[in-house]
């Protein structure tokens, strides 16, 4: 028996629904539906001439059982489970978008107020906060003592406090 494509595609409008809510109804999801729908006609299409011509609807539904059968079935469609070491890899360990926009914030904020202080306050500020360099590698790297640069660090912190109350 031979299948005209416009009758066929009559028949794909009249059962789509139908077939999509069977596959829907095994899958549970519905893109695998959808593909195993699309499968169903392809296959009725293709074996058209095996079919006995007296219940065209029982006999698509039975093409879809089948397919959706098979697919339930398959080893691709097994799902896996993660243990908790691979959990741990999955991890996102960034931070949140918003929190990196206000890291951003208050960073490009620090080293305004920083570039705003008179030396060597500025110089010890920016280095301290924005560079994050510590005390005693700025000592070594400039030759001044490390009390210089605390009681230094100290006053721009309270120059930057003041000013920080100002904006």
């Amino acid at each position: 028996m031979v299948i005209q494509k416009e009758q066929f595609a009559s028949y794909i409008k009249q059962y789509e629904r139908l077939i999509i809510t069977i596959c829907l109804s095994f899958t549970k999801n519905y893109f695998d539906a959808e593909d195993l729908a699309q499968q169903t006609f392809l296959s009725a299409y293709t074996n058209y001439g095996k079919f006995d011509g007296v219940n065209f609807k029982a006999w698509l539904t039975t093409i879809a059982t089948n397919k959706c059968k098979d697919y339930m079935k398959s080893p691709r469609r097994t799902v896996g489970s993660l243990s908790e070491q691979d959990y741990e890899c999955l991890k996102d360990e960034s931070h949140s978008p918003e929190q990196t926009l206000v890291e951003k914030c208050s960073f490009e904020k620090i080293h305004n107020l920083c570039s705003q202080l008179k030396e060597p306050y500025k110089t010890v500020a920016v280095n301290y906060f924005c560079e994050d360099v510590k005390l005693s590698n700025m000592a070594e790297e400039t030759g001044q003592s490390l009390k210089t640069l605390q009681t230094q660090l100290y006053r721009a912190k309270k120059l930057l406090k003041t000013l920080w109350k100002e904006e």
